[in-house]
Order: structure tokens, then sequence, then C-alpha cells
């Protein structure tokens, strides 16, 4: 099998975020739309949807769709992410998986797991795993 790591970061362009149901001792549960540009191995843009869960001290959980455009030398198209992930101490930080069957272009053929971790002003590295299946 043949495998790409690429690394870089990503900044978050757009935010908006609003909440679906607000409770009394201040949690909440939220969808977050967000686009990014990708930097590094990676030459992309994504738009993202997350739905949060916020919990009374300000920590949350999300999960989530990406829709990744990609560039690089080796490969270019688009796939799509799920994202597992928290937010905790003014870090977010997330586990994701490639959607099989997800890819177009010469993408079609990869499965492949990743991760961030941000870091400030809306970065965050990333790393993703492809495999060429």
């Amino acid at each position: 099998m043949t495998k790409i790591v690429l690394k870089g970061v990503f900044q978050i362009t757009t935010w908006n975020e609003s909440a679906y149901a607000e409770h009394m001792d201040s949690s909440k549960q939220t969808i977050a739309e967000i686009t990014q540009t990708y930097s590094g191995d990676i030459s992309g843009s994504a738009k993202t949807r997350y739905v949060m869960s916020y919990q009374k001290d300000g920590a949350a959980v999300f999960v989530g769709i990406e829709h990744l455009t990609i560039s690089t030398p080796e490969i270019a198209g688009t796939i799509v992410l799920q994202h597992s992930g928290r937010y905790s101490q003014g870090i977010a930080q997330s586990q994701f998986s490639i959607i099989e069957g997800s890819g177009t272009d010469n993408l079609t053929e990869y499965i492949g797991h990743g991760e961030f971790i941000s870091t400030e002003k809306g970065q965050a590295e990333y790393i993703i795993t492809f495999t060429l299946v």
C-alpha cells in the first residue's frame, strides 16, 4: 500500500456559530459553520460544520463533517473528513477519518485518517495520512 503523510497549518477564515439549545447551568449546544485555508503540504480550502456541546465550564465536545479541497504535487481533488473532537482551556483538537468513497479526481482510491490541534489566532497544525487502496 502506498502511504502519503501531509503536514501543515490551517487558518480559520470564517466562524459562524449559533446555539440551538441553551440551559440554566450555562451549558449549550451549537452548530458552527467554518471556512479554512490550508498551507504546508496541502494547498487548499475547506468548509466544515460542527455540532458542539459546551459544558458549564466552557469545555466542549464536537463532531463534524469537513469538505476539503486539496492540491499537492502528488494528489488533487476533494475528500470528506469525519471529525470527533474536544475543546478545553482554549485548545481544540480532533481526530478524523476520510470517509471512504468521498474522494474526487485522483483521490477516489484513498482512505486515511488524521488529527489537528489548535495553536493561536485561529490556526491549527494538521497531519493527514492517506493510504492508496
